[in-house]
């Protein structure tokens, strides 16, 4: 099977604008499931980069000698690729989001503000995690698609569901022999890539501490890949983080620019941006120590 080389980065929004944001896919993603709301972004004036990490052209074979070294720095070259804009907001789903804190962390004087979605703080899975750094010299593939139940009416609805995120018009014949196995096979990740994704999240997890700028979370109740309770641990590991806020959504899975609720995930995002430039703008005046006028507390800057 050949595999297009179609995954590509994106740039939006007016080239002289203020404020700048880059996003950050998923694991074995793309800058397409960022599309969506790299275009409201840019309606609402803002600059908008979209990364290819690296290993993410399009080909799962380029996954197998990438390590997180390599994601890390693409994202770094996207944020560099932005230098010129005086606010920058970094927002990325899944491991993007784990990038993105890490980036924050790095790098307090460039970021403005964070977004992330659908951000694994760890993975469960017992001995299947830990066996992991020994598992990849000897396993070459693991096929998520393989072990699951086609028999089941909620596996057939969700894998057609997905399916049809890519190719509206798709059908399945879950009856077909061949079909299912060409389900089963359609989507394999090398086992040392995922071994990468799982020392990556647990390197953010550790550094959550130096992440000082605005954040947003937004995570799922339903996220069946990433743990709701990741969003909390962020939550309370992100503690100089500031301000932050947790957004729950009720009906999407894990990719939830893509989902059911996109349209709330958009407009989270881009009134964050907003609301932390604009509070920025008000700490930047001359003498803004001001009687706040939604609480009445005093607060001098």
């Amino acid at each position: 099977m050949t595999y297009p080389i179609s995954n590509t980065t994106f740039l939006l929004g007016p080239e002289d604008a203020d404020t700048a944001c880059l996003l950050i896919h998923g694991f074995s993603g793309s800058p397409s499931e960022m599309r969506g709301l790299g275009d409201v972004l840019a309606d609402h004036g803002i600059r908008v980069l979209g990364v290819v990490l690296a290993g993410h052209e399009g080909n799962p074979e380029g996954l197998l000698h990438i390590g997180y070294k390599q994601w890390l720095a693409s994202a770094e070259a996207g944020l560099a690729q932005l230098a010129q804009y005086p606010r920058v907001f970094i927002a990325g789903l899944s491991l993007g989001g784990v990038i993105s804190l890490l980036l924050a962390g790095q790098h307090p004087e460039r970021v403005t503000g964070v977004i992330v979605m659908s951000t694994p703080t760890r993975f469960a899975g017992g001995w299947q995690v830990k066996v992991l750094p020994l598992a990849r010299y000897f396993i070459k593939w693991f096929y998520p698609l393989a072990t699951l139940d086609y028999n089941s009416p909620k596996i057939q609805e969700e894998v057609l569901h997905q399916a049809r995120l890519r190719d509206p018009e798709i059908t399945i014949n879950f009856s077909d022999p061949k079909a299912l196995e060409h389900i089963k096979k359609a989507i394999r990740l090398p086992v040392s890539a995922i071994d990468e994704l799982v020392r990556l999240t647990n390197r953010g997890r550790k550094r959550l501490g130096l992440v000082h700028s605005p954040l947003l979370i937004i995570h799922s109740k339903k996220d069946q890949t990433v743990s709701p309770v990741c969003a909390e641990e962020l939550y309370q590991l992100a503690s100089a983080a500031s301000p932050k806020s947790l957004h729950w959504l009720k009906r999407s899975d894990h990719v939830i620019t893509l989902g059911p609720e996109k349209e709330e995930v958009y407009q989270l995002a881009t009134t964050f941006i907003e609301t932390t430039v604009h509070a920025a703008a008000k700490t930047a005046l001359p003498g803004a120590a001001h009687l706040d006028e939604v609480d009445g507390t005093f607060s001098g800057h």
